[in-house]
């Protein structure tokens, strides 16, 4: 059985925008487990709310960023 975040994401799939994303809202357990599972999908996601989690995902990738220049 999927879980809420999957059937959102499933759902949303079949609506890209212009631009090419695919927006959808995707619920959380929380703010240091979304950090962990959206980093595995590299630039394949924005975060764009809530800010906390938006904050330490671009002090995450800024620090990776800094160890690979």
């Amino acid at each position: 059985m999927e879980d809420p975040a999957q059937r959102e994401a499933a759902r949303a799939t079949a609506r890209p925008e212009t631009d090419g994303w695919t927006r959808a809202v995707v619920p959380i357990e929380s703010v240091d487990h979304a950090h962990d599972e959206f980093l595995r999908l590299g630039a394949g996601i924005q975060v764009l709310e809530p800010a906390e989690l938006r904050r330490r995902v671009q002090a995450t990738v800024e620090t990776l960023a800094g160890l690979y220049r």
